[in-house]
């Protein structure tokens, strides 16, 4: 039976080339090398993009020293003989110094490292490149002062966008999120913040998934999305545990403790740094572990896949020391699970069977498309934006504008580079909707309508040719908890769907009298439960509208119609509940053909889906909005974050403008607005970039 032994080196001197480890089978026992720590605190593998994609067992290891700095060690193996350690046969090269100073904590993603910077008491990254087989360092300036002593650090890249984002965290219960940018650009910016355990020990990222231990629960799983919400999961409870270390391997969690033993997530022993009278290459007996921190570890790539192995490294902090070890991995842990579920799905429920009967999501790479600009933001706190309508300019489409709903307050409207134009407080309106020139007491007319819960209203506005809204007064409805709506303009005639939380839709018929809208019901429809989001294709007559927990039903439109509907979409697959926002593209060109396309809030999983909007109602494509770089919020060029939990949205294919907008555009109502945290707001980009980022021609 074989095993491997790895050498001693000592922290100073020059580096050597990639150094492949030796294959071993499955041992009993292991044999640990041990590394001078220098005051050190974490060590990372060091591996290149390239060297994933490549069958090269990499021996390059990162070290974080308070004492030295950032160094770089060649950790190699040796073979045992019939079960005996073979000493090493000729010194390996000494470890590397690559950037001086006091450094504690270490993450490394290609092309960034980050450490903490003990006499900054702040984070420094260095971008690590390796150029023409060797390693090269650009010191990059120190991240600003925290608002919490860092206890952690893990380096999240997105193959979704393309950038690279970090997480800090300490034992005071606080996290930052950080956009660092992409490989080829640093641009730190705080992403945002995330409430977690108080005195956590680790962190772990796997994908869109936050791993953090906590020494009184277990381990707890958060969304890492940049969009995300702040709930978390604890998918291993262990109550008074000595988890101090986290890491992930073909995505399944592993811990190691205090005395250096490592598991799996069912709680499985893996490998143990404290094999009883283990010796190191230079005769000096294994000390005791008692504070062991940090699980590092790679994959060794040259092994079979039947005998795949692992070199695990941790840090003991009593004995200043860094630990290795090489193990064979048991065959559960050499493949790739099952999809895991992202904290996006974390239930919320009140009762276990409301937990069974809401879908979850799986962990899954969606296209994700850069907003263009974001509105300026909600002038309060909380749950307060809700839907969004466009009111295109008759002559100058560059100076159209978006209504949006405060639902606490009134109703906003925002020019195309996202600042605030007009507001009115009309109070607690929910949803908006627009018709442009509609023929209303004599003349043609802009007309907005919205729902407002004071009272179970209807709210009238007109908008003139330049874009002022002036509001007329209110008309009083029938209904109860009124709550979504959208307009259907039939020949001469307008008429407003109005819904409430039972699942009642309420056809009102607009008129003028003494200059001014009026309403008159003329039917009602229903579906089984509550529903809000709804839009009109006109061209066919046809009402959508979305049962939040169930699909999307269609109805005639007409005033004269049948009231019964039918459920065209259900919610299950791609389109996770809850099922909000709904609005029409007329004209997309796919493969060569013109339809109209229903672009909908797919809520539960923080995605947008487009379907046909005639039989069978074919889904067409899906995908999210996310982080862009060079983006417009509020009348200002920064980066802005993506949109998430997405209640109204709205989309036009008429021109807001020239060159890429000239296709129209969407526009939806962002639920967490991050980068940094801050009210909620409106996220838009032009269609044109769907169009090109699905190849919908």
């Amino acid at each position: 039976m074989k095993k491997t032994l790895l050498s001693y080196a000592v922290l100073l001197g020059l580096i050597a080339s990639h150094t492949p480890l030796t294959a071993m089978a499955n041992t009993i026992s292991v044999a640990v090398q041990t590394i001078a720590g220098h005051r050190g605190s974490q060590v990372q593998p060091l591996i290149f993009n390239q060297d994933k994609q490549s069958d090269i067992t990499l021996s390059h290891w990162l070290f974080a020293s308070e004492q030295q700095g950032l160094m770089l060690q060649t950790v190699s193996m040796t073979q045992t003989q019939q079960g005996r350690q073979t000493t090493a046969q000729a010194p390996l090269p000494a470890a590397s110094l690559l950037v001086q100073g006091d450094f504690e904590l270490l993450a490394f993603s290609d092309p960034y490292a980050l450490t903490l910077d003990r006499k900054a008491d702040r984070v420094r990254p260095i971008m690590l490149k390796e150029i023409n087989g060797k390693p090269t360092t650009n010191i990059l300036p120190l991240l600003p002062m925290g608002h919490f002593e860092i206890n952690w650090i893990c380096i999240q890249p997105r193959t979704q966008d393309g950038n690279v984002y970090a997480w800090f965290g300490g034992e005071s219960g606080k996290s930052e999120q950080w956009l660092l940018g992409n490989a080829a650009h640093f641009s730190p910016k705080l992403m945002r913040s995330q409430s977690i355990p108080v005195n956590s020990t680790d962190c772990a990222i796997d994908g869109d998934m936050l791993y953090v231990s906590e020494p009184e629960a277990g381990v707890w799983q958060f969304d890492a999305s940049p969009f995300a919400d702040t709930r978390a999961k604890l998918i291993f409870p262990a109550l008074d545990n000595h988890i101090t270390g986290l890491n992930l391997l073909n995505a399944q969690l592993l811990l190691s403790d205090k005395n250096g033993k490592v598991m799996d997530g069912k709680g499985t022993q893996i490998v143990s740094f404290s094999a009883p009278s283990t010796k190191t290459n230079d005769k000096t007996e294994l000390k005791a572990i008692t504070k062991a921190q940090r699980l590092s570890l790679a994959i060794n790539a040259g092994t079979s896949a039947q005998a795949k192995t692992a070199t695990f490294a941790l840090y003991d902090d009593k004995n200043d020391r860094y630990l290795f070890t090489e193990q064979a991995l048991p065959q559960a842990l050499t493949q790739v699970p099952p999809k895991k579920l992202l904290a996006t799905s974390l239930q919320s429920a009140n009762t276990a069977a409301d937990a069974q009967a809401r879908p979850t999501t799986n962990a899954e790479n969606i296209v994700e498309i850069p907003a263009w600009v974001e509105s300026a933001p909600s002038d309060r706190p909380g749950d307060t934006m809700d839907d969004p309508a466009i009111w295109v300019h008759p002559t100058e489409p560059e100076k159209s504008l978006v209504l949006g709903t405060n639902k606490r307050w009134g109703l906003l409207s925002f020019n195309m580079r996202g600042e605030q134009v007009q507001a009115l407080p009309s109070g607690r309106i929910n949803n908006v909707d627009l018709r442009q020139r509609v023929k209303l007491g004599g003349k043609s007319r802009d007309i907005a309508v919205a729902t407002l819960r004071d009272g179970d209203k209807l709210a009238f506005y007109e908008i003139d040719a330049a874009g002022k809204i002036t509001e007329y007064p209110n008309q009083p409805t029938n209904m109860t908890d009124i709550y979504g709506m959208c307009l259907y303009q039939d020949e001469q005639t307008l008429y407003v769907f109005a819904n409430e939380k039972s699942g009642r839709i309420a056809q009102y018929r607009v008129d003028w009298q003494q200059n001014a809208p009026s309403i008159k019901l003329v039917r009602d429809i229903h579906t089984p439960s509550q529903v809000e989001g709804c839009v009109v294709d006109e061209a066919q007559h046809a009402l959508f509208i979305g049962e939040e927990d169930k699909g999307i039903w269609r109805f005639n439109a007409k005033a004269d119609a049948s009231t019964e509907g039918k459920l065209i979409i259900k919610a299950e697959g791609d389109l996770v509940a809850d099922i909000e926002g709904i609005s029409l593209y007329q004209g997309a060109t796919l493969k060569g053909k013109k339809q109209d396309l229903l672009v909908v809030s797919s809520q539960g999983n923080n995605s947008y889906l487009l379907y046909q909007a005639s039989a069978p109602y074919t889904q067409v494509g899906r995908f999210r909005i996310g982080v862009n770089l060079n983006g417009m919020e509020n009348g200002r060029e920064t980066s802005i974050d993506g949109a998430s939990e997405t209640d109204g949205l709205a989309v036009t294919h008429l021109p807001v403008g020239h060159g890429v907008w000239q296709q129209g555009m969407l526009v939806v109502q962002d639920g967490h607005n991050h980068l940094p945290d801050a009210n909620q707001a409106f996220k838009w980009l032009p269609w044109s970039s769907i169009v090109k980022q699905l190849d919908m021609q």
